[in-house]
């Protein structure tokens, strides 16, 4: 769900900038629920 929203925030619609975006900013927030390779 935070993961929609930020991609809403975003205005993203491109799936691979979205995931990119939600890797780098769970890795400088330290989330733990994102460990996918």
């Amino acid at each position: 769900e935070e993961v929609q929203q930020i991609a809403k925030e975003k205005g993203e619609k491109c799936p691979t900038k979205v995931t990119n975006e939600v890797f780098r900013h769970a890795k400088l927030t330290g989330a733990g629920y994102i460990n996918k390779p």
